[in-house]
């Protein structure tokens, strides 16, 4: 626990709140760095459309690409 989290758990503790109830109360706060770790960030967010979005173009152009080719060869040998 973090030193802020202690010092809720004693003032809980002082207000007379079961010692249990205050113990799970304050377990349920994420301290600054749980919260960066568990939690997204806009940053990410981003970071993780822009690699979304490049992989669909990327294998939109591969399909065209291979559709073309097949088209080709499917439109060429009628010819």
């Amino acid at each position: 626990m973090s030193t802020k989290t202690i010092k809720l758990y004693n003032v809980l503790v002082d207000l007379k709140v079961d010692r249990a109830v205050a113990e799970e109360a304050v377990e349920s706060i994420l301290s600054k760095e749980e919260a960066f770790q568990t939690l997204v960030t806009k940053e990410d967010l981003h970071r993780q459309t822009k690699w979304i979005v490049g992989t669909f173009l990327a294998v939109a152009l591969g399909q065209i690409a291979v559709l073309t080719g097949i088209m080709t060869l499917i439109l060429g040998a009628h010819i």
